[in-house]
C-alpha cells in the first residue's frame, strides 16, 4: 500500500510541474520546491530554482511567478543566461516572462567577446542599479564599463582596478543602434581619473561593426609638421563601410581621404580617394593647386570558369604620394582584365595604363597597352607520348611620344617525355616562334635611323633535350639527394632582330631559377638564341631527427657563340656563362642563411649575390640582408650602377605584451650611405594598446626632403580602436 502511494505522489508531482508549464506560455520552471497559490495566481519557487525560455535561462534560490500579470521576480544569487551570450549576476530581479521589461538591483553583467581569438572572454559591465525598457534599450546607473580582465592581487587580497574603464553616472544601451551611451563620464587608468566628458558614446561590444569614431593617430615630421588623423567609420551594411580619414596639419591645408568596401555574392571592390589644395614643387613652385589620388581595385567571378579584374591608381603629380606618406610608388599602373578557363587553356584580354612617378623618366614615353590578347593552350600531359602548348599573344602598345608597336606573336611547344624506372628523365623538344610587326617612330639602334612606320617579321626554331637522373639515399638519420641535370638547346644564331623594338626583354640576369629554360629571357620580343649546353646539380641532405639542412644548386651554360646585345653582365652572353648557384644552409632550428650568387667565369669574381641570415625564434630574432651588384650596361639595357647594399633588422616579443622592432638599410659602395631607419615600439594587451613608430626615410625629394618621422596611434578595445 504504501509503495501505491509514492506512486501516486510521484505522478502528482509530474502532472503538476506540466501544468505549472503550460500555465506560464510554455516557460518551464524547475525547482526542489513548489506552492502554487490558485487564489492568487502565485507560484513560489524555492531551492536550485530554473526558469527556461528559447531567450533566455534563470538560475536563482528563489522565484516568485505572478501567473495573471506574468511578472518574474527572485532573489539570492541569480544568474541569468540570455541567447546571445550575455551573462548577467545580481540580487534581486523584478521583470516580465519575455524578459524585455525589468528592474534589477546591483548587477554585474559579461558581454562575450565574440570577435577575439581567446577563449572565454567577456567585457564586463558593473552597476548600482539596471533597468530594461521594450527590450529595446538598458539604463545602467552608477555604472562602469571595461573590456580589460580584472587581476587578483594575492599581497592585497583584492581584486585590481582594471587598466581602462569609463565609470559613468549613468549608461544607456540603445539596442537597436547598437550604442552605448555615457553621460558624466570619466576615463579612469588603473582606478585613477585621467579624462572627464559629459557625454561619449561607443559601439555596443555586441556587434562586430558599428558607425562610428576610430582611435586619432597622431604624426610629425618636416612637411606636414604636426599632422593628425581623427577616421569616422560608416558601417552602411553587413558588405559595405567606408571609412572618413581626414587629416590635418600645422604646415599644410587638411586633406580629406575616404576608403570604401564592399562585397558581393561574387567578388568584391576596394577604393580610396584623397585631395587637398597646397602648393605643388615638381619641376615649378605652383600655388593652390588641386592635389590627391584616387585608387580602386575588384575582382569578380562571372561564372566557374570567367573572371573579371580592374584596378585604376592615379595621382594628380609624383611627389604628392610620397610627400603626404600614402604608399608611394614608383609606378601606378592601371588595369582592365578579363580571364577565362578551360580545361588545359587560359585565354586573357586586358589593357593597361601607367603612370611613373620617377623623376628621371619621360612620362610622355610611358606606354598604354590597349589592348592585349593572349591564350595559353595545352593538351593533356602524358608519359611516353607528345605533348602540345600554344601561346598567342596580340598586343597594341602606344605613346605619346615614342615608338608605338603592334605585335602578333605565336609560339608552339611539342615535347615527348620519358620516365625510366631508375628514375631518370629525358624529354626531347621541338619548339617555333612566329612574330609579325608593325612599328611607328623608332628609333633604330643599329642604323641610328629614325623610322616612322615599317613591318618586320619573324621566324625561329628550336629544339631541346633535357636530361636528369636523381640518386639518393636514406640512412637512419639522414636523407640525401643528388640530381645532375643537362638541358641542350640547338637554334640559330638569328634568332634576335634589333629593328624590332625590344619591350619586354630587357635588364635580364641569369640564376639558378631560370638555367635550365629554353627562353630565360622574360618576354618574347628576344630570345635566348643560338645553339648551347646547360649543365647542373641538386644536392640535398636533410637530417631527419633534427630538421637540420643543406641545399646547393648550382650550373652553367656553354654556348656555341657569343650575345653581342645582352647587358654585359647578365651572365650569358659569353661562351662560358656566370657560374650561378644558390644555397639554403640550416644547422638548427634558429639559424638559416640563404645565398643566391653569380660568379663571373673568367675570374672568379662576383657579378652579383643576394644573401639572406636569420637567427632566432618567434619571440627574438635578427635579420641580416646584403645585395652585391655589379654596373649593368649595354645597348638594350637600362644603366645601373654598382650596388652594394646592406639591410638588418630586429624583432623582439618582450613578453605577452610588449613588442619592438628596428630595422635599416644602407648602401657601401663609397662609404656608408643610410637609405633608412626604422623603429617601433607596440604594446598591446585585451583592451588597450599604443604603438610608436620613427622612421628617417632618405627620399631625395625637394618636397619631402629627408627628415624624421614620428607616428603615435592609441588603440581602447570596444571604446576606440586603432590598427596599431
Amino acid at each position: 500500500m504504501a509503495k501505491f502511494y509514492l506512486l501516486f505522489y510521484f505522478i502528482f508531482l509530474i502532472l503538476s510541474k506540466f501544468s505549472i508549464a503550460d500555465e506560464i506560455n510554455n516557460v518551464e520552471i524547475n525547482a526542489d520546491q513548489f506552492t502554487h497559490d490558485r487564489d492568487s495566481k502565485r507560484i513560489f519557487a524555492t531551492g536550485n530554482v530554473e526558469v527556461i525560455d528559447k531567450k533566455f535561462k534563470i538560475y536563482a534560490q528563489n522565484i516568485f511567478y505572478n501567473v495573471e500579470k506574468k511578472i518574474i521576480s527572485g532573489e539570492k544569487n541569480i544568474r541569468v543566461f540570455l541567447d546571445d551570450g550575455t551573462i548577467l549576476k545580481t540580487e534581486k530581479i523584478i521583470l516580465d516572462d519575455k524578459f524585455e521589461n525589468g528592474k534589477f538591483s546591483k548587477s554585474y553583467v559579461y558581454f562575450p567577446d565574440k570577435f577575439n581569438n581567446s577563449v572565454n572572454r567577456y567585457d564586463r559591465l558593473a552597476a548600482n542599479s539596471y533597468e530594461r525598457r521594450q527590450g529595446v534599450w538598458e539604463t545602467f546607473r552608477g555604472a562602469v564599463f571595461s573590456a580589460c580582465d580584472i587581476c587578483f592581487d594575492k599581497k592585497k587580497n583584492k581584486f585590481m582596478d582594471p587598466l581602462i574603464q569609463l565609470k559613468s553616472k549613468k549608461i544607456v544601451h540603445d539596442i537597436n543602434k547598437q550604442t552605448f551611451r555615457y553621460y558624466d563620464v570619466f576615463l579612469e587608468l588603473s582606478g585613477k581619473k585621467v579624462l572627464y566628458l559629459p557625454y561619449f558614446s561607443h559601439a555596443s561590444p555586441t556587434v562586430r561593426r558599428k558607425s562610428g569614431f576610430l582611435a586619432p593617430s597622431f604624426e610629425q615630421n618636416s612637411f606636414l609638421g604636426n599632422s593628425f588623423e581623427i577616421p569616422y567609420y560608416v558601417a552602411i551594411s553587413n558588405q559595405h563601410d567606408l571609412t572618413l580619414k581626414p587629416r590635418f596639419s600645422t604646415k599644410r591645408n587638411p586633406v580629406a581621404f575616404i576608403e570604401h568596401r564592399k562585397n558581393f555574392k561574387n567578388g568584391e571592390i576596394f577604393s580610396e580617394i584623397s585631395g587637398t589644395i597646397s602648393e605643388q614643387n615638381v619641376n615649378v613652385l605652383k600655388k593652390r593647386k588641386n592635389r590627391g589620388h584616387v585608387l580602386s581595385k575588384g575582382n569578380f567571378d562571372i561564372n566557374n570558369f570567367m573572371r573579371f579584374a580592374y584596378k585604376i591608381h592615379r595621382s594628380t603629380d609624383r611627389n604628392y604620394l610620397q610627400a603626404y606618406k600614402y604608399n608611394y610608388e614608383d609606378v601606378l599602373d592601371s588595369q582592365l582584365n578579363l580571364e577565362a578557363f578551360n580545361k588545359f587553356n587560359y585565354y586573357r584580354i586586358n589593357s593597361s595604363a601607367f603612370q611613373d612617378l620617377r623623376p628621371s623618366i619621360d612620362k610622355q614615353k610611358t606606354p598604354f597597352i590597349a589592348p592585349r590578347i593572349s591564350a595559353n593552350l595545352n593538351s593533356s600531359f602524358n608519359l611516353d607520348n607528345w605533348n602540345n602548348n600554344t601561346n598567342i599573344e596580340i598586343l597594341n602598345i602606344q605613346r605619346n611620344s615614342g615608338t608605338q608597336l603592334n605585335k602578333l606573336f605565336i609560339s608552339h611547344n611539342s615535347s615527348y617525355p620519358f620516365l625510366f624506372a631508375d628514375g631518370s628523365f629525358v624529354e626531347l623538344g621541338m619548339h617555333l616562334n612566329i612574330g609579325g610587326y608593325k612599328i611607328q617612330n623608332y628609333n633604330d639602334p643599329l642604323t641610328g635611323v629614325f623610322k616612322e612606320n615599317y613591318f618586320r617579321s619573324q621566324i625561329y626554331p628550336q629544339t631541346t633535350l633535357s636530361i636528369s637522373k636523381p640518386f639518393y639515399k636514406i640512412n637512419k638519420g639522414t636523407k640525401k639527394i643528388i640530381e645532375p641535370r643537362f638541358f641542350f638547346v640547338g637554334g640559330a644564331n638569328d634568332g634576335n632582330d634589333l629593328h624590332i623594338p625590344n619591350e619586354d626583354s630587357q635588364n635580364f640576369d641569369l640564376d639558378t631559377s631560370d638555367l635550365f629554360n629554353k627562353n630565360r629571357l622574360p618576354g618574347t620580343d628576344r630570345v635566348d638564341n643560338g645553339s648551347r649546353v646547360d649543365y647542373g646539380i641538386n644536392y640535398v641532405n636533410q637530417n631527419l631527427s633534427d630538421n637540420s639542412l643543406t641545399s646547393v644548386s648550382i650550373g652553367q651554360s656553354f654556348r656555341l657563340k657569343k650575345e653581342a646585345y645582352a647587358s654585359s653582365n647578365s651572365g650569358s652572353n659569353n661562351y662560358f656563362s656566370n657560374i650561378v648557384g644558390n644555397i639554403k644552409f640550416m644547422p638548427f632550428k634558429k639559424f638559416t642563411f640563404k645565398s643566391m650568387f653569380s660568379i663571373k667565369s673568367k675570374n672568379g669574381a662576383l657579378s652579383y649575390a643576394v644573401s639572406d641570415a636569420y637567427i632566432g625564434d618567434e619571440k627574438n630574432s635578427l635579420t641580416l640582408s646584403h645585395l652585391l651588384a655589379s654596373k649593368t650596361e649595354g645597348i638594350e639595357t637600362l644603366s645601373i650602377a654598382k650596388r652594394n647594399q646592406v639591410g638588418a633588422g630586429f624583432s623582439s616579443r618582450i613578453n605577452d605584451e610588449w613588442n619592438f622592432n628596428s630595422s635599416t638599410y644602407f648602401d657601401l659602395i663609397d662609404k656608408i650611405k643610410f637609405l633608412n631607419w626604422n623603429t617601433k615600439i607596440i604594446f598591446e594587451n585585451e583592451c588597450f594598446g599604443f604603438s610608436f613608430n620613427w622612421n628617417r626615410q632618405y627620399t631625395y625629394n625637394k618636397e619631402n626632403p629627408t627628415s624624421n618621422n614620428f607616428m603615435f596611434k592609441l588603440s581602447l578595445k570596444k571604446i576606440m580602436e586603432n590598427d596599431l
